[in-house]
């Protein structure tokens, strides 16, 4: 998707989003997202930060949280990214990647924690990932009953010979190919109603997407790896690692203008510090 098609596509969506709030506003409708809740779902640390910053905070310390959601709608039941996988959990120490840049660290696998909050995996309607970096895709394979709604780039590429270059790990997701699955090319509704809508947000990988959840309390941003903490998003870092950095770049300021034009608020998935502010579960975000 190039900027044309890309700015073209959020202009459109801006104009959808909003409608969507006048209208609720005017007719005093019900909310139909009850609640986002949050999980964490594994620690990502660096002896390195610039990895995601270049030639800022070199060789700086950096943590990072990995997220998961779970959103209820009157409709169903939706999970957005399922975190580090679960083998991780049985690895004290760590898993090292990136010849020993990256370190990721579980506690609990997200579908445990899903049925601590006492919901299983295969009650979920619908499956989102933003990408299929094992960070966010890593227990995918755990939601295959679900309904599977993915860019066709991204699909493509987590199937294809594009896998190994771009990091995938198809263990991760195998199942999916066997799910019931809905390729976009755009920007989806899930629920029809402007309370949910999968934004692609190419770059990092080919087929990356962001999540807009109209909450009761005010619409939110799910970021994906668009950015990764405050200080990328706010002097627009590109990692040097992304697939198309300038794709990268553009997905960025068409996000950022759906921002300012929806007064969205941005939820940094990866930000440890905005994480550790945020109702994790059992609490939840109305």
């Amino acid at each position: 998707m190039d900027i044309r098609h890309l700015l073209i596509s959020t202009l459109s969506l801006i104009l959808t989003l909003n409608n969507c709030m006048v209208f609720a506003d005017n007719k005093k409708s019900p909310a139909t997202v009850e609640a986002l809740v949050i999980f964490k779902c594994g620690t990502v640390n660096s002896p390195d930060r610039s990895l995601w910053s270049p030639g800022v905070d070199v060789n700086v310390k950096h943590q990072m949280v990995a997220s998961c959601y779970l959103i209820r709608h009157k409709d169903g039941m939706m999970v957005w990214d399922t975190g580090i996988p679960e083998f991780v959990k049985s690895k004290p120490e760590g898993v090292t990647l990136a010849q020993g840049k990256i370190k990721l660290t579980l506690e609990q696998p997200f579908p445990e924690a899903l049925k601590s909050f006492g919901i299983k995996p295969e009650e979920i309607d619908f499956l989102a990932l933003s990408h299929m970096h094992a960070d966010h895709a890593g227990n995918a394979n755990a939601f295959a009953t679900a309904t599977w709604l993915v860019q066709e780039a991204e699909y493509d590429a987590a199937f294809g010979p594009l896998a190994k270059q771009l990091n995938f790990n198809p263990k991760t997701y195998e199942k999916l190919s066997h799910s019931k699955v809905i390729k976009l090319n755009g920007h989806h509704d899930v629920f029809n109603d402007g309370s949910v809508i999968l934004i692609p947000a190419p770059g990092h990988t080919p087929g990356h997407q962001v999540l807009f959840v109209r909450l009761p309390s005010g619409p939110v941003v799910l970021s994906g790896d668009l950015w990764h903490f405050q200080s990328n998003w706010k002097f627009s870092r590109v990692p040097g690692f992304n697939y198309d950095p300038k794709q990268t770049a553009d997905s960025m300021k068409a996000i950022n203008a759906l921002l300012i034009a929806t007064g969205a608020k941005l939820y940094i998935q990866h930000d440890f510090v905005q994480n550790s502010q945020l109702p994790h579960a059992p609490d939840i975000i109305r």
